[in-house]
């Protein structure tokens, strides 16, 4: 029999209190754990299966648990292999669901959750599209039309069974299909035939080109087949808008079906309980074998639906992948039920912005050269509840908006939002969820670009503390501008050299003054001295290449970042840059150089991060630099530059590319957002901003439990402390620093060993003031 003291109550009641005390912080994000933020809607396929609906989404897959009515997004952080989804398909022997990726990569998901990679055809040691593009299920067996042949898989073993090759160089395969006695398999220009149970179909010379297919002409391209009432039907694609046909396959050769008459592109047919569906750009329809409208799925939701595929499960339920709404459920009785709306309203990703714990993504993107014409809009995020605006949802938004790609929040009033964007309207202002202010050139300063194509280019917001709202107007002979508090526009001066060209990016340093880059003439330091309203005491300084002109590793500046001691970081196409004396620049008689960081590398002397293309550079609470590349990832620099501490790239971390195209901090948390050519992702940081006050101070993990392994972290401290960590004694376990006003423990002794169980306190001292304890926390081994 056990003796239960005083002592081990007062512990297990302490236990109890730090239990429920820190419940809120375990559904924190983990230090040093990343997450990808996928969004539910855009569901590109979908199948049904064992009482699931799976959607494969733009970078995951939605799995949609019909009598349970719960729903889970997969994706590369939580069991699946890869990232860009193609197409997706069932295989009832097995119960499973066959995910296909545009590198070939597959997974097979089965209906109890787990994962099965099939990465044969990903790592086929062959050039060219690997992409697969389509499933078909027969007799136990699953066959992906490829990029470059077709795959025949066994989805027990989960292995490649075959290959075939009915040509003797690649082939974009988009179908296959099985009728009578033959397989056969649309390509992009034609269709080729065999006999089904013919053991040698990897013999080229075993297949038939389908001479009722005819070679399109140049602009027609073959893009799917299916069957219907034992008949073939394909998709023709023309590169004319409207000109989309689906043709019959008769014993003459090619009979229309759909086409013309209907003036709308078709995106995609399928063959649904005996009916024909056709997604349409702007509507879906199930045809009966007359072509008379059975039904219409083109207004089932608010927001205009975007029709991909449509399953049916049997009864009375069809399942669809709409690309603006995600997986909906619609039944024959005309009722619908969008499944989720987990994550970020879209997948479109190309500006971050943040403060004070909120962070609002662009969609669109503001390009030099080619107008991207993006409707994507932007999305605001709070406490994980996200905000879209898009012209589906903001009357204000007209056909006269589009390509937003800039943003700042008003430090004054979190609710206001500023929004810029290439197109008419290029500056819009929120409310809360509305946007209730547009602007344009004809009714504010804002200029129409030098190219003359009727737009503004606003391609660069920053609110300064007292909540003017700075503005870069690229090609324009006045390329920054301000709207004030109060609601008066001005126009900063300037000069012939960097009038109408194209500015981007803008950070408004310590002392006020603007910063802003301009292609292909560098970086403009503006001093405006405090007179907004006056210009005539301004002072403009343009770094170039050269030295005494800048000493600019290039002149495309592509990346600012004003750190705590007030130096700018600055990064271009060609390398990085720190100007030292930034408020030195505008009182020197001449230009002061930019520097580039020299560190050492096994004795050699070289520049740091040589001549990388540098994306975005953002500053941690602890000052230190986590610089963005175009080819290598992301970089953590120390304060001072000298020291690489980590890169964070595809091979070495939850990283989705390498190709990163920006970055914002949740300072509150620590939490990274990096944008990548292949959607966004987040990983917790170890430096936060300070709480000098101490109001929000937390440690958790807290208790610490056996099957823990990672960091303890004290966030919410003051600014760069030294943090001691002692036993109920008073004796010494272990001691840090701060990353600003977050610090991390490992759960060991100075000594390298593992505490023992037992109740911990942590005390601070910052580096001015006493010190203080800040908390305890409970470790149990």
């Amino acid at each position: 029999m056990r003796l239960y003291t005083k002592t081990y109550f007062m512990r297990y009641f302490l236990l109890l209190v730090l239990i429920g005390a820190s419940g809120a912080v375990f559904s924190q994000l983990g230090m040093g754990q990343w997450r990808m933020h996928v969004a539910a809607s855009q569901a590109i396929d979908v199948a049904y299966g064992d009482g699931l609906a799976v959607a494969a989404l733009k970078n995951g897959v939605i799995e949609y648990d019909e009598a349970a009515g719960e729903s889970k997004i997969y994706n590369n952080q939580n069991g699946l292999s890869d990232i860009i989804t193609s197409c997706i398909v069932y295989e009832p022997g097995t119960k499973s669901f066959f995910i296909g990726y545009e590198n070939g990569n597959i997974d097979q998901l089965y209906s109890n959750g787990s994962i099965v990679n099939i990465p044969a055809i990903k790592l086929a040691s062959i050039t060219g599209n690997k992409r697969i593009n389509g499933f078909t299920v027969r007799n136990g067996r699953v066959y992906a039309a490829t990029g470059f042949a077709i795959i025949v898989l066994d989805p027990i073993k989960h292995e490649v069974k075959d290959t075939y090759n009915p040509f003797s160089f690649p082939k974009n395969y988009q179908s296959i299909l099985f009728l009578n006695d033959s397989i056969y398999a649309l390509h992009n220009d034609g269709m080729v035939k065999a006999f089904e149970n013919n053991p040698l179909l990897g013999n080229p010379n075993n297949w038939a080109v389908d001479a009722r297919v005819e070679v399109p002409v140049l602009e027609i391209s073959y893009q799917k087949a299916s069957l219907f009432n034992n008949e073939i039907f394909l998709l023709a694609k023309r590169e004319g808008y409207g000109g989309d046909s689906i043709m019959k396959v008769t014993s003459s050769g090619l009979q229309e079906f759909i086409g013309h008459q209907f003036s709308m592109e078709i995106a995609n047919f399928q063959v649904i309980n005996n009916k024909f569906g056709v997604s349409y750009s702007e509507s879906y329809i199930l045809f009966n074998p007359d072509l008379s409208v059975f039904l219409s799925l083109s207004n089932y939701s608010l927001t205009l639906p975007e029709i991909k595929s449509v399953v049916f499960d049997g009864s009375n339920t069809y399942w669809i992948a709409d690309f603006m709404n995600g997986l909906v459920k619609f039944d024959s009785y005309g009722s619908s039920k969008i499944i989720s709306k987990e994550g970020p309203p879209k997948n479109e990703f190309y500006s971050l912005s943040g403060r004070d714990g909120k962070l609002i993504v662009t969609g669109g993107s503001i390009e030099r050269v080619d107008l991207s014409y993006s409707r994507s809009g932007a999305y605001a995020m709070k406490d994980e509840v996200w905000n879209l605006y898009d012209m589906q949802n903001q009357p204000l938004w007209n056909t006269n908006t589009w390509a937003i790609g800039a943003a700042s929040i008003n430090p004054k009033n979190l609710e206001e939002i500023a929004l810029g964007g290439y197109c008419v309207n290029a500056l819009s202002i929120t409310n809360g969820n509305s946007i209730t202010e547009v602007y344009n050139a004809s009714n504010s300063i804002i200029e129409n670009t030098s190219l003359g194509n009727t737009f503004a280019c606003v391609s660069g917001l920053e609110y300064d503390d007292d909540g003017n709202l700075w503005i870069v107007n690229g090609y324009s002979t006045n390329p920054l501008k301000v709207k004030t508090a109060d609601g008066n526009w001005y126009s900063m001066a300037t000069n012939s050299s960097i009038a109408n060209v194209f500015a981007t990016r803008i950070a408004i340093d310590y002392n006020g003054n603007k910063w802003v880059s301009l292609y292909g003439k560098g970086l403009m330091g503006y001093k405006d001295n405090g007179t907004i309203s006056n210009t005539s005491d301004d002072i403009i300084k343009v770094l170039q290449t050269g030295e005494g002109a800048g000493n600019m590793p290039s002149s495309n500046v592509t990346a600012i970042a004003v750190d705590f001691d007030n130096e700018i970081w600055i990064g271009t196409d060609h390398g990085l840059a720190v100007l030292y004396n930034s408020s030195g620049l505008f009182s020197a008689a001449g230009v002061t150089d930019a520097s580039q960081i020299l560190v050492t590398y096994d004795g050699n002397v070289e520049v740091l991060l040589g001549t990388s293309y540098i994306s975005d550079i953002e500053i941690d609470g602890g000052n230190r630099k986590w610089i963005a590349t175009q080819e290598s990832g992301v970089f953590l620099i120390s304060a001072d530059g000298q020291q690489v501490i980590a890169n964070y790239n595809k091979d070495n971390s939850p990283m989705i590319s390498n190709v990163v195209v920006d970055m914002e901090f949740n300072h509150l948390t620590g939490e990274l957002f990096i944008i990548t050519d292949n959607g966004m992702v987040s990983l917790r940081t170890d430096a936060t901003y300070e709480d000098a006050e101490y109001s929000s101070t937390t440690v958790f993990p807290n208790p610490v439990k056996p099957d823990f392994f990672g960091p303890i972290t004290i966030q919410g401290i003051k600014y760069n402390s030294d943090v001691k960590i002692t036993d109920a004694a008073g004796n010494l376990v272990y001691k840090t620093t701060s990353n600003g006003g977050t610090a991390t423990w490992n759960g060991k002794r100075l000594t390298g060993e593992n505490v023992s169980s037992g109740v911990y306190f942590i005390w601070t001292a910052p580096v001015e003031g006493k010190g203080k304890k800040v908390g305890k926390v409970v470790v149990i081994r």
